[in-house]
């Protein structure tokens, strides 16, 4: 038993040092001993993230940046780990702001200051329809769909500094987010890593080239992150100056064209594009109005017509009005319907020329001709990036009954090509890729390949060799081709149509770049080395500008076609240096010009493995040679003379091709020996270009240098201009508010003096001609009514003089007020959380404040009581008994509870308790004279809230009312004079029609006067109460007929006050038969000069328009004669209140 249990253990012992064994660092590379192990993958686990995030939830750690202009950013402290160093990352930051309506198809708004930030959730993706439900979900909660311009930013702790990686998330550009971009990968060093949310599908690509629909929004979205990173990312740990632009499929469209537009120069200084330029024909829309007007039908909304600038309004507000979800569901819709038909029915998320924006006033591959547009980059493709594509349509591929294999051809290229294209590329397809006896004998399994790798050549190597043709030689581009297929492929879910298994597809290469989806974020050994090496050259790139500094492995660019850096499936050579990118292929050029290739002599063609999932074949691929030559295992002997892969044609090939490369060496020699002229004889060529290389490179680095410190100072100049600017106007709206209330203060202190000057000298003239009266009786010179009737109409219309002035001041002061608030909102909004801290700080350091003096009177009272104590202890019996008969009989040395209550019977005696009250009662005073403030200030706040919400109810029954005129508009599409059996009875209907909106319209005036009404007695001041009911007369009254006069002056108020009342009825009458009186005059229309008849009309349209207009007309003349009456109303109020004033103080 026991030599088996030491069997047991030996085995054992051995299983767990394998286990233990070497784990590779981050630099390691392929062990050659462990090549012929087979793998085995490891028990599935968590996430590291994952088990991280439990922790992280319960400690909730936070990371705070403060920037100026935006707020306080609130982040999640230690997100990840990675490389035994934290992680924060700042999720959903808000760069921009989408309006409502058409305006989420416009360009955004930058997003202005917010406070304290939450970025500690990732906001929702941009609208896409395979997220319909959500959409329609959160429309139902009322919540705004279009707010999604975010992006994510992933820092490391303590970051300064450090380049910066902005990805750009892509595929087809009508899905995706900035979820996509993880920094479990990247952020194993040293730099940023930030993903941005933009819009998509029609809200960013839909145009009718105006604009209202200008088109390339997404491209704004950009530019408006980018500019929000320049001014941000020194706050989060970044260098402005040192930002790479990564964008994927079609975000390396998106990434490429706002490089070549010229509108972002400054904001970015490298590109990597994986997988996508601009120069991609699936992504560029030729047909924007056509594109448009299926849209609109599928929106059901109405078409475009011949003349779109003058017919879109209607469509405009139809596309306004229509809720996210839906326009959403009408592209998808879109997509469904038109992808069968080929690429020009395809739209709604493709770049357009000529946008109103001005990102692209020309083709992309004019642009991409000026080489002083490209920036610094590394470009390439997946080997079979378009095997997304070609899946999509292979159906059509399979049921096609042909045996000629063009027309197989001309499938493929109605669905990646344009038209004016399609003739280049069947003959190249006929003469590059495929054999002669297919052109009879073709069948869909046979030419699949061949297919798909001319999609591969249109779609990607193609548009990658023509983005670099005129600017490698001046600026440094590195050339890739991604052929490595690991475990995982980046749309898994996706099941493949091919008649083979393809290499690597459409943004695998991402998959090795970061973690999503999180399906393919376990990597096993060898993927993780893969994922290492990507990693490393990548921000290699993004720091220095060279992708790898090994002399010879990945060297820039020398032509169009390479040489190209390939990443393998070989473990012996997984990064293999490639001469031509195409293949050995010299592709057309789609514009027309014409270009000879440049080879590099430096790289000889080397010897290059090439496996797929469908053959294993090993083949030497010298530079011209075609490796599609052997797809069906043909041998070269048994193919006809002319074909490509028939030796004398290889031989052929390869002969142009050397003396194509001797040509070059002699122009070379030449040169050579221009430039040995002009040196010393003792150098050689080889040093001399060395030298020069350098010199120009250490020239270049030096501008580049000044150029970006130039640039930096002048951002910081510019920024520090801005924020003096912004001071200064504060101070200057601060200033003309100080004056402004010194002014309303000194008007209203002269008016209360003049007032009081007017009542002084009243009073003095009633006095005076009371005193020197001449007559006998004592009150017989008392001025009559009549004399002293005309002064105080004087004074009354003085007064009202004074009353229209200042109206008038005050209607002009508060128009500037209302403009001044609007203008100050966000700083008042400010202002007032400040002062309710600092209220609320003083509160707490008042009741501080009073606790402590308190404590320390308590403290003095007690210590007096002990040294009082210790006083009366030591004095003798004598004075204590006078004074207990001076205490009034209380007993000697009362205790401090009997000292108290004592002091509350006799409060006048003890002067520290009196001086205590005192202090408390002041207090108590201050307490409630901020209470009263802060209640007058909610009062006011309630009141302006309540106006607002008057006004936006009304705002909203307008909107409402305009909404039901267009739905009975659209409701009666058949409103035509030859729908009805005459034309008498046409206009019978039209007449109804327009009285029942003269109905409504007439309830609605009705309406907004009995508002404006009540609002007016809101605001009329309450008469004052306990005011004697009837005037006291002067005594002269008596002897001058006081009743009489007094009795007319009753007549004559009695009389103003019954025209006022009948005025105001005539107005309510008017109202109530305005309906009435239109009906009479539509119906008198021979009567009435101002009636149109529709004979003078070109059209009924016409007619219609002229009269909707004529009835607009006649409304706003309404509208001013009510104004008028209203503001008649008010004066007479005002008047009537200022003589019965006057009246009570003739009384008094």
């Amino acid at each position: 038993m026991q030599p088996l249990l030491l069997v047991l253990a030996l085995c054992v012992a051995q299983i767990c040092a394998l286990s233990l064994g070497h784990r590779p660092d981050y630099s390691d590379d392929f062990d050659e001993e462990d090549t012929g192990l087979p793998w085995q993958p490891e028990p599935l686990k968590p996430a590291p993230w994952q088990a991280e995030r439990q922790v992280q939830d319960n400690q909730a750690p936070r990371a705070e940046v403060q920037v100026p202009g935006i707020g306080q950013v609130v982040g999640i402290g230690g997100y990840r780990t990675i490389a035994n160093r934290p992680i924060n990352a700042f999720l959903g930051l808000r760069y921009g702001q989408v309006g409502g309506g058409l305006a989420r198809f416009q360009a955004a708004r930058p997003a202005g200051y917010q406070g304290r930030m939450n970025a500690t959730v990732r906001s929702p993706n941009c609208a896409q329809f395979p997220e319909l439900d959500r959409l329609r979900s959160a429309e139902s909660r009322g919540e705004n769909v279009d707010d999604c311009l975010t992006l994510d930013i992933y820092a490391p702790e303590g970051a300064n500094q450090l380049p910066v990686l902005v990805f750009v998330h892509g595929e087809m550009l009508f899905d995706g987010g900035s979820e996509e971009a993880q920094p479990e990968y990247i952020l194993e060093r040293d730099v940023l890593l930030v993903s941005i949310n933009y819009r998509l599908a029609p809200f960013g690509f839909l145009s009718a080239l105006s604009d209202e629909l200008p088109g390339n929004v997404a491209l704004s979205d950009l530019h408006l992150a980018l500019e929000w990173l320049q001014k941000n990312l020194v706050h989060f740990g970044g260098n402005p100056a040192q930002v790479t632009l990564v964008g994927q499929a079609g975000g390396a469209t998106l990434a490429h064209a706002l490089s070549l537009s010229g509108r972002a120069k400054g904001l970015f200084q490298q590109l990597i594009l994986q997988s996508g330029t601009a120069l991609n024909p699936y992504l560029i829309d030729e047909q924007p109005l056509a594109t448009l007007d299926t849209f609109a039908r599928l929106a059901r909304c109405p078409p475009t017509t011949p003349s779109p600038r003058l017919r879109l309004q209607p469509l405009y507000d139809c596309l306004a009005r229509l809720p996210t979800s839906q326009l959403v569901a009408a592209f998808e819709q879109l997509l469904l319907q038109n992808e069968q038909f080929g690429l020009i029915h395809l739209g709604g998320f493709k770049l357009v020329v000529g946008d109103p924006l001005g990102y692209l006033p020309r083709p992309p591959a004019h642009l991409a001709a000026n080489a002083s547009n490209a920036l610094p980059m590394i470009v390439g493709a997946t080997k079979d990036a378009s095997a997304f594509i070609v899946s999509r349509t292979y159906d059509q591929i399979a049921h096609l009954q042909s045996q000629n294999v063009s027309d197989y051809i001309d499938v493929v290229l109605r669905h990646i090509a344009p038209p004016s294209e399609h003739k280049m590329w069947r003959q190249f397809a006929l003469r590059e890729l495929f054999k002669p006896d297919q052109e009879r004998t073709a069948s869909p399994d046979s030419v699949a390949q061949g297919l798909l790798e001319l999609s591969n050549f249109i779609l990607y190597r193609a548009p990658v060799i023509n983005t670099i043709r005129q600017s490698y030689r001046s600026t440094p581009a590195y050339l890739y081709l991604f052929d490595y297929r690991g475990e995982h492929h980046r749309f898994f879910h996706l099941s493949n149509p091919l008649p083979f298994g393809v290499d690597a597809s459409l943004s695998d290469d991402s998959v090795y770049l970061f973690p999503y989806p999180p399906e393919s974020s376990s990597l096993n050994p060898l993927d993780r080395s893969m994922s290492r090496a990507l990693v490393t050259m990548w921000v290699d790139f993004a720091v220095t500008g060279i992708p790898n500094h090994n002399s010879g492995v990945w060297p820039r660019a020398t032509s169009e076609y390479g040489p190209s850096l390939r990443f393998t499936k070989s473990r012996e050579n997984p990064l293999e240096l490639d001469p031509h990118i195409g293949e050995g292929i010299n592709l057309p050029n789609p514009s027309g010009q014409s270009f000879k290739p440049t080879i590099n002599n430096a790289y000889p063609s080397p010897t290059t493995t090439t496996t797929t999932t469908t053959t294993t074949t090993t083949t030497k691929r010298p530079y011209a040679y075609n490796p599609y030559a052997n797809w069906q295992n043909r041998p070269s002997q048994q193919q006809p003379s002319w074909n490509p892969a028939d030796p004398e044609y290889v031989k052929a090939q390869e002969a142009k091709q050397q003396q194509f490369i001797r040509d070059r060496e002699q122009r070379w020699r030449e040169q050579q020996q221009r430039n040995n002229r002009r040196r010393p004889q003792h150098e050689t060529r080889e040093d001399l270009g060395r030298d020069y290389e350098q010199r120009v490179q250490q020239q270049r680095e030096q501008e580049e240098r000044l150029r970006q410190q130039r640039e930096n100072e002048e951002r910081v100049r510019q920024h520090r201009e801005q924020e003096e600017r912004l001071r200064q106007q504060q101070e200057r709206e601060q200033q003309e508010r100080e004056q402004q209330e010194r002014e309303q203060q000194e008007r209203e202190q002269q008016e209360r003096e003049q007032r009081e000057r007017e009542q002084r000298q009243l009073e003095g003239r009633f006095e005076l001609n009371f005193k020197d009266s001449p007559k006998n009786h004592p009150w017989g010179g008392y001025p009559s009514y009549e004399e002293d009737e005309q002064p105080r109409e004087q004074q009354e219309r003085e007064q009202q003089e004074r009353e229209q002035q200042e109206r008038e001041q005050q209607e002009r002061e508060q128009q500037e007020r209302e403009q001044q608030e609007r203008e100050q909102q966000e700083r008042e909004q400010q202002e007032r959380e400040q002062q309710e801290r600092e209220q609320q700080e003083r509160e707490q350091q008042e009741r501080e404040q009073q606790e402590r003096e308190q404590q320390e009177r308590e403290q003095q009272e007690r210590e007096q009581q002990e040294r009082d104590q210790q006083e009366r202890d030591q004095e003798p019996q004598e004075p204590e008994e006078s004074d207990d008969v001076t205490i009034d009989n209380r007993p000697p040395y009362p205790s401090y509870d009997e000292y108290s209550q004592e002091n509350h019977e006799h409060p006048s005696e003890p002067e520290p308790d009196r001086n205590y009250n005192e202090e408390q009662e002041r207090e108590e005073q201050q307490r409630e004279q901020l209470r009263r403030e802060q209640q007058e200030r909610e009062e006011l706040q309630r009141e302006q809230l309540r106006r607002e919400q008057q006004e936006r109810e009304e705002q909203q029954r307008e909107q409402l009312r305009r909404e039901q005129q267009e739905q009975d508009h659209q409701s009666q599409p058949s409103d035509r004079p030859e729908d009805y059996p005459s034309y008498e009875d046409y206009l019978k209907a039209h007449q109804a029609r327009n009285s029942e909106r003269d109905r409504y319209y007439a309830e609605e005036q009705e309406r907004e006067r009995q508002r404006q009404e009540q609002l007016h007695q809101e605001r009329q001041p309450q008469p004052e109460e306990n005011l004697p009911d009837e005037r006291q007369p002067y005594p002269s009254y008596e002897s001058n007929d006081s009743d009489r006069i007094y009795a007319e002056e009753q007549d004559r108020e009695q009389q103003r006050r019954d025209q006022v009342d009948e005025e105001q009825q005539a107005g309510e009458d008017q109202g109530d038969n305005r309906t009435d009186e239109e009906n009479e005059r539509s119906q008198e229309g021979a009567a009435d000069p101002g009636a149109l008849n529709v004979d003078d009309f070109p059209s009924y349209e016409a007619y219609l328009e002229a009269a909707m207009k004529q009835q607009q007309d006649r409304e706003e003349q309404e509208r001013l004669e009510e104004d008028r009456a209203r503001a008649q109303e008010e004066e007479e109020d005002r008047v009537r209140a200022q003589q019965e004033e006057e009246e009570r103080h003739r009384a008094q």
